[in-house]
């Protein structure tokens, strides 16, 4: 089975020897049997007690991780793990975090709200905090950027 990394930095899932699958909407543990080389984003696992038949039955399924098996990131948290979150700017909320846009330059939240969507630059100087627990993100932006 070759499990498709959406990762920045895919290097970190060199040594997994497990991974979540979701099928008919529940995540479902496996054990890798096997496990190959990484080939950019690619990795090929073998699953304990899954013939390759059985196995066919996950293909285009989604490989999840638990939070606590994920590398501590370089900085701040996982762009992935704020998605529906309620962004605010200051003390007004603005929309919920619909998706992050990975891009060269800098990562790019999807905010919408009442049906518009706002692209907001996921850098550190708009980010003042985030409250897990609330799942709120504080956002301080330049004037007129949500006017756009």
């Amino acid at each position: 089975m070759v499990l498709h990394i959406d990762s920045s930095t895919p290097q970190y899932f060199r040594e997994l020897e497990s991974v979540f699958l979701e099928f008919n909407q529940e995540l479902i543990p496996f054990f890798f049997a096997e496990r190959g080389k990484l080939n950019g984003k690619k990795l090929i696992v073998k699953l304990e007690d899954v013939s390759p038949d059985e196995a066919s039955r996950f293909v285009g399924c989604n490989a999840y991780l638990p939070e606590e098996m994920l590398p501590a990131p370089k900085e701040g948290f996982y762009d992935k793990a704020i998605l529906g979150y309620t962004a605010y700017h200051g003390d007004k909320a603005i929309g919920t975090i619909t998706d992050v846009v990975e891009n060269t330059a800098q990562n790019l939240f999807i905010i919408e709200h009442d049906e518009k969507e706002f692209l907001v630059p996921a850098v550190e100087a708009f980010i003042q905090r985030i409250e897990h627990p609330e799942k709120i993100v504080y956002l301080e932006l330049p004037e007129g950027l949500l006017d756009l």
